[in-house]
């Protein structure tokens, strides 16, 4: 479900942001696979536009949190075959994040699920 209440415009090469929204979405889907839905959230902030992906899944660790977007990180623990990945898509979604001027971050309860966030300076 993706819920925004304006219209919202930013100044972005379309193609790497959909790449960070697609990885966001299937790590979601990944990592709560019993869960029956992911709410896409989009809103304004004074001059930001920011965007959350919301799983109801496993969650994260909060001393993981601050190692997530770390390159080749992946998460340790007796499931982690279970998902399979290089540990690289939240380090690239940074990345082009960062280089749009944006931040990303995450939010999490172990057990309760993962909010990916990420932000971008609207479009003057």
């Amino acid at each position: 479900m993706l819920k925004a209440n304006e219209d919202i415009f930013v100044h972005a090469d379309q193609y790497r942001i959909l790449q960070v929204i697609n990885n966001l979405v299937a790590n979601a889907v990944k990592y709560s696979p019993a869960a029956s839905r992911i709410l896409i959230r989009l809103k304004k902030e004074d001059k930001i536009a920011v965007c959350a992906v919301e799983d109801f899944g496993i969650g994260i660790a909060r001393s993981e949190l601050d190692k997530v977007f770390d390159k080749f990180y992946r998460a340790e623990g007796k499931n982690m075959h279970t998902y399979p990945g290089l540990g690289l898509g939240l380090f690239i979604a940074e990345d082009i994040i960062t280089k749009h001027g944006g931040l990303i971050w995450a939010e999490s309860e172990e057990g309760k699920g993962a909010t990916f966030f990420f932000s971008l300076p609207l479009a003057a």
